[in-house]
C-alpha cells in the first residue's frame, strides 16, 4: 500500500530542544534518506505554531512516486527547562523521593529482571552523585586528619567547596542533573501531579482526533521516541476514546515507538491508569502499534514484549522488530559513536548512511505504508519461529 499524504506526530525524549532545533536536525538526517533512495524532500512552508504544536510541511519526491507529510512536533522544551530553573536543592530533594520511590515500589528491581542494561540507566545519576559525595567527604577527611592545626575547621569549608565545584561543573557535563529531573519527571507523570503535561497531552489527542477523521490523509503516525514512547501512548489512547464511536476509514492511525522507555511508566505499581489506557489501545483492531528496540542502546527495554510486561492485551501488539544500529551506518561512523550511548540512542530518529530495514525518514517521508512493513515484520518473525523449530 502506497502513501501519498501523511500526518505525523512526534514527541521525543526529556530533552530541551526547541521545535526550529529539531526541524534543522530532521532536514540534515533526511538529507541522508534523500541520498540512498535518490528522493528529493523539500520543506514547502514556513513552520507555523499551533497550540501546542509546531506544524511543518514537507513534500518528498522519488523515481514513480511523491509524499507530502505534516510533520507535528511535540516539544517538551518549555516543561524540561522550567525544570532546570528549579532551585538546586529542590531538584536535589525531588530527585531523592523519586530514587526511593522507584526502589521501595520494586520497579527498579523489575528493570533490573527485564532490562539490566536499563537499570545502569536508572542506577548511574544516583551512583554519580554518590561519587561526588564520596570524593568529597574524602578530602575533607584527608584535609581535617592531617596533623595541621586547626585543620578541622576547614574541612567542612573543603567539603563544600568540593561538593559545590561537583555539581556545578561534573555533574552538568555528565548529564547528572538532567537524568536526575528526568526522573522526578517520570515519578510526577506516574502520579498525575503535571498538569503541564497534562494539558499538552490532551491538546494533541484532540488535535490527533481531528486530523484521523479528516480524511485527509493516508495515514497518521504517532511516534514516540525515549520517554516520549510513554507520553505517545497516553496521546493515542486519548485520541482512541474521542475516536471510538466515529469512523476512521482509510485512515490507518499507527503508534511507532522507537527507543521506547514507557515501561520505566508501566512496571511502576502506581501507574494503573496508564496500564488501563495500554490496554484499550492494544484491545481496539483500528489502532496499529509497532516498537523497535536495540541491543547496544542502553535507553530502552530490549528484547521486551511492553504490553505483555504490563499485563495487557494478548501480546500481539506491539509488533517488535529489532534492529542493529551497525548495520545502518558505515564503519567509520559507527567505530566514532558506539561508545556514546546518548548518540546511539538518537540514532532512532537519524538517518542511516547505509540501506537497511530501519530508517526514520523512510518512515515519515516514504511511500510505503507503516501497516504494510509491520504485517511484513510480523510474518518474517513467524517465519523465523518456525525456522527455529524445526
Amino acid at each position: 500500500m502506497s502513501v501519498r499524504k501523511r500526518a505525523v506526530f512526534f514527541i521525543g525524549g526529556y530533552d530541551p530542544k526547541s521545535p526550529e532545533a529539531f526541524f534543522d536536525r530532521l532536514l540534515r538526517e533526511a538529507g541522508r534518506y534523500e541520498q540512498l533512495v535518490e528522493a528529493e524532500l523539500e520543506a514547502v512552508a514556513p513552520a507555523r505554531t499551533s497550540g501546542h504544536l509546531t506544524i511543518q510541511k514537507f513534500h518528498t519526491s522519488g523515481k514513480d512516486w511523491t509524499v507530502d507529510t505534516d510533520f507535528h512536533f511535540v516539544g517538551l522544551d518549555d516543561i524540561v527547562l522550567k525544570d532546570f530553573d528549579q532551585p538546586l536543592l529542590v531538584r536535589l530533594g525531588r530527585y531523592g523521593v523519586t530514587f526511593a520511590d522507584y526502589v521501595f515500589s520494586g520497579s527498579a528491581f523489575a528493570f533490573m529482571k527485564h532490562a539490566w542494561r536499563f537499570s545502569l540507566y536508572f542506577f548511574y545519576p544516583f551512583l554519580m552523585m554518590l561519587l561526588g559525595l564520596a570524593v568529597s567527604l574524602g578530602l575533607a577527611w584527608l584535609i581535617a586528619t592531617s596533623g595541621v592545626a586547626l585543620a578541622w575547621l576547614t574541612a567542612p569549608v573543603i567539603f563544600l567547596a568540593a561538593i559545590s565545584t561537583f555539581l556545578q561543573m561534573v555533574a552538568p557535563r555528565y548529564f547528572v542533573l538532567h537524568l536526575m529531573d528526568l526522573w522526578s519527571f517520570s515519578r510526577d507523570f506516574i502520579h498525575r501531579s503535571r498538569k503541564d503535561i497534562d494539558e499538552k497531552l490532551e491538546s494533541v489527542a484532540n488535535q490527533v482526533a481531528k486530523v484521523c477523521t479528516s480524511g485527509a490523509y493516508d495515514e497518521v503516525l504517532l511516534v514516540g521516541h525515549s520517554t516520549g514512547g510513554a507520553l505517545i501512548l497516553d496521546v493515542a489512547a486519548r485520541a482512541e476514546s474521542q475516536l471510538e464511536a466515529r469512523d476512521l476509514g482509510s485512515t490507518k492511525p499507527i503508534v511507532l515507538t522507537v527507543g521506547s522507555t514507557a515501561l520505566k511508566i508501566g512496571l511502576h505499581p502506581a501507574a494503573g491508569w496508564f496500564r488501563d489506557k495500554v490496554a484499550r489501545l492494544v484491545d481496539n483492531p483500528a489502532w496499529h502499534w509497532l516498537e523497535y528496540q536495540c541491543r547496544n542502546d542502553l535507553i530502552n527495554f530490549f528484547n521486551t514484549q511492553p504490553a505483555r510486561l504490563m499485563g495487557v492485551g494478548n501480546a500481539a501488539k506491539p509488533i517488535v522488530g529489532r534492529i542493529r544500529i551497525r548495520y545502518m551506518l558505515d564503519a567509520k561512523t559507527y567505530s566514532r559513536i558506539r561508545r556514546n550511548f546518548f548518540r546511539v540512542h538518537y540514532q532512532f530518529v537519524f538517518g542511516n548512511n547505509k540501506a537497511y530495514h530501519y530508517d526514520f525518514p523512510a518512515f515519515c517521508f516514504g511511500p510505503n505504508s507503516m501497516v504494510v512493513r509491520g504485517e511484513e515484520l510480523a510474518a518474517w518473525q513467524v517465519k523465523l519461529k518456525k525456522e527455529k523449530q524445526k
